[in-house]
C-alpha cells in the first residue's frame, strides 16, 4: 500500500496554510508563464494552478501533476530554433535543508513531442529514498534555457488516483470569436484536454476548441460538433467508444 496516506491529512493541512499565504508574498514572475524564453510549455492534461514553496523564500504559482503526466512545447516565434532550447529537470527538496539536483539536460526540443513533467527516473529515486509522494519536502521544477534567458515552472506531484479533484476547472469563461470557441482561465486560454465542469475538451495549441473526430497519441476520441464535449460509452460512425473515450 502506498504510503503516502500517512501524509495525507497533514498534506492537507499544510496546502491550506499555504493557500492563506497573502498575495504580496508569491512570486509573480513564477505566476506569469509569459516569461522571457520564447517557448510556451502546454500540459497535456490541464490542473488547477497552486501555490508551491520554492525551498527557500517564496511562495511560487504552479500545478500539481501526477508521475504520469506530460507536456509538449510550441514556439512563439517563428523565427525561434528550438535546437537551441534547453530543458532541464531539477528536484528541490526541504529536509532540514534545502537541495538542488539537477536530474537531467534535454539539449534541443521538438514541437508535437511529449516530454514527463517529472522523469520516471526521478520518480523511481525519490521513491526508494523517501517513500510514495512525500510532497511535504520537495518540489520539481522544469527550467527552459534559450541564449541568456531562462524560465522555470514548478510542480508537486501527487497520486494519479487523487488528481480528479484538481484537473476539473469550475471558475473560467467561455469566449467565442471568428475563430471558434476558447476558455479563458486564470488569465490564460486553455490549451489541450481539459476537464471543466465535469465534462472533457480538448483545445489546440492555438486555444480553440475541437470538435469531431481527434486523434491523440495514436488514439481516437470524438468531440460532440455542437458543444466538444468528449463522447463516452457510444457508437459514432459505426465506432464503439469505451468509458474513457477512446474508439475501440
Amino acid at each position: 500500500m502506498r504510503r503516502y496516506m500517512s501524509v495525507k491529512r497533514l498534506g492537507a493541512l499544510v496546502l491550506a496554510a499555504v493557500l492563506s499565504v497573502p498575495a504580496a508574498f508569491v512570486s509573480e514572475a513564477a505566476a506569469s508563464f509569459k516569461a522571457e524564453v520564447p517557448v510556451t510549455l502546454h500540459l497535456d492534461v490541464n490542473s488547477r494552478r497552486t501555490t508551491i514553496y520554492d525551498g527557500y523564500s517564496s511562495y511560487l504559482l504552479g500545478y500539481r501533476v501526477s508521475e504520469y503526466d506530460t507536456f509538449t512545447v510550441t514556439k512563439d516565434k517563428s523565427d525561434v530554433d528550438l535546437n537551441e532550447v534547453t530543458l532541464n529537470y531539477y528536484l528541490v527538496t526541504y529536509r532540514g535543508e534545502t537541495q538542488k539536483y539537477l536530474e537531467c539536460t534535454v539539449y534541443g526540443l521538438k514541437e508535437g513531442t511529449h516530454y514527463p513533467v517529472i522523469r520516471p527516473e526521478t520518480v523511481e529515486k525519490e521513491r526508494s529514498v523517501a517513500g510514495d509522494y512525500n510532497y511535504l519536502d520537495q518540489c520539481y521544477i522544469v527550467e527552459f534555457c534559450y541564449q541568456d534567458k531562462k524560465e522555470s515552472r514548478y510542480y508537486m506531484l501527487l497520486p494519479e488516483e487523487d488528481m480528479g479533484n484538481y484537473r476539473n476547472i469550475l471558475l473560467g469563461k467561455w469566449n467565442k470569436d471568428m475563430g471558434g470557441w476558447r476558455y479563458l482561465y486564470q488569465d490564460e486560454y486553455l490549451t489541450s484536454w481539459a476537464m471543466i465542469n465535469d465534462k472533457w475538451y480538448f483545445f489546440g495549441t492555438n486555444g480553440y476548441m475541437k470538435t469531431g473526430w481527434l486523434e491523440y497519441k495514436g488514439q481516437w476520441y470524438y468531440m460532440d460538433p455542437e458543444n466538444g464535449v468528449m463522447q463516452t460509452n457510444s457508437t459514432i460512425d459505426g465506432y464503439q467508444l469505451d468509458s474513457s473515450g477512446v474508439r475501440i
